[in-house]
């Protein structure tokens, strides 16, 4: 006999998002999920939340007038689909008088791969791709130089997005380990800002400046700054259901629009998590990356998860990231290619945060992914499996009978003590 559990899998890679973990009958398994919320994907939810700006006029009022409209969107590491949100955005462009030839869309790909049709349709749906002008960020190219933030971030933005009339914004709040939350200002900097400005950024995160998992953070506070100064005129804000439908949409100012999404978020995002006592805890932590499992470039998602749920493990227990990957390695431009500005400061972040938890022992588990993959990424102390029955076999000849396993099944979840 067998115990059976279903993971949401591998984001944008298909209709069936699942996979199932097969355990044995004696294992003890608890799993643990996020509040949730129902979906509100309908065409009155979405123009009511862009009619009823938060601290802004409406599109309509900001467009009346102007000549030419830049629509930024995050890519397609990040969750939502934003198609029928960007139908509506195009809308009320066309209202206020600017043409769909005046209209382009930028993926916010910051140092991430750039984006293809297909994932501009996945993202926007084949509506939007087919009807304006879409182009991907270029963190090297076609940029402009303005200033210094008050942090001193060098500012490079895209020159596309700063000559625009208009300047909008669609991005999914989720919790994020450098800026917080994601959403709101973020989605420019990193999403469209030069390589420069990205490694500032990412370098002021790497050595602990400002970083925090799911409140506002010093870092958030310069990406809002940088913001200011290149302009943003209208941000949505949209807040995920756990199947990557949309529970929330939080539109106007890119701060107060944004405040009033993270209300929301913390109560879908939830996670309760109880006091256990020493023997109550786990042997090991299994921590899925879904929705931000499309490649291993975003697996050091799972260490947040993992650093919140701690006090749930105990202190020799085994931590498996549990990440689909199907696109395999991915691309990071600063963080994840040898030669990338950061890299080899990614590499001494890996090898401290190793260190701290040198009790406990970390593994990632893919079907779809190399052992070279993992030392890229995670240097030779991660562990690997890319069939589940060998981390059962493993777990198995480190604890004795009957082992103890918590599974978190999302990556987005905000653990509540």
């Amino acid at each position: 006999m067998v115990k059976s559990i279903t993971l949401p899998w591998g984001a944008w890679s298909g209709t069936d998002e699942t996979y199932i973990l097969e355990f044995p009958e004696n294992w003890d398994i608890e799993v643990f999920d996020m509040q949730d919320t129902k979906d509100i994907t309908d065409v009155k939810s979405i123009e009511s939340a862009l009619n009823n700006p938060i601290g802004t006029p409406t599109i309509y009022e900001i467009a009346n007038g102007k000549n030419t409209a830049i629509i930024v969107v995050e890519d397609i590491s990040r969750p939502t689909k934003c198609g029928p949100i960007c139908e509506q955005i195009i809308k009320a462009l066309n209202s206020s008088g600017i043409s769909d030839d005046n209209i382009t869309l930028i993926g916010a790909t910051g140092a991430h791969r750039p984006m293809n049709r297909e994932d501009y349709i996945k993202k926007v749906g084949l509506n939007v791709v087919e009807r304006i002008n879409i182009e991907n960020h270029h963190p090297y190219e076609n940029l402009i130089e303005i200033e210094k933030s008050k942090m001193g971030t060098p500012i490079f933005i895209n020159k596309t997005y700063y000559n625009a009339d208009v300047k909008i914004a669609v991005g999914t709040v989720i919790p994020h380990p450098l800026a917080g939350f994601g959403g709101g200002a973020k989605i420019i900097l990193p999403g469209i800002c030069g390589i420069e400005t990205l490694a500032a950024n990412h370098k002021a995160a790497l050595e602990g400046k400002g970083v925090g998992f799911g409140f506002i953070t010093d870092l958030r506070k310069d990406i809002e700054d940088v913001c200011n100064r290149v302009g943003l005129d209208f941000s949505i804000n949209i807040i995920t259901t756990k199947n990557r439908g949309i529970a929330g949409i939080f539109a106007g100012h890119f701060v107060d629009a944004h405040r009033k999404a993270i209300d929301l978020a913390k109560e879908v995002y939830r996670l309760n998590l109880p006091k256990l006592e020493d023997d109550e805890k786990f042997d090991v932590g299994l921590f899925n990356l879904f929705p931000e499992d499309t490649e291993l470039s975003q697996s050091a998602k799972g260490t947040n998860m993992f650093m919140k749920a701690d006090s749930l493990l105990k202190e020799d227990a085994s931590v498996i990231f549990l990440t689909s990957s199907y696109e395999g390695r991915g691309y990071h431009s600063l963080l994840g290619e040898k030669g990338g500005k950061l890299y080899e400061k990614w590499i001494n972040a890996v090898e401290v945060l190793l260190e701290f938890c040198e009790e406990k022992t970390f593994s990632i588990f893919s079907p779809n992914l190399s052992r070279a993959d993992i030392t890229h990424y995670w240097t030779d102390e991660m562990g690997f499996y890319n069939k589940f029955s060998d981390v059962i076999q493993a777990i198995e000849t480190q604890v004795d009978d009957n082992p103890k396993a918590g599974i978190f099944m999302r990556s987005i979840q905000l653990p509540m003590a």
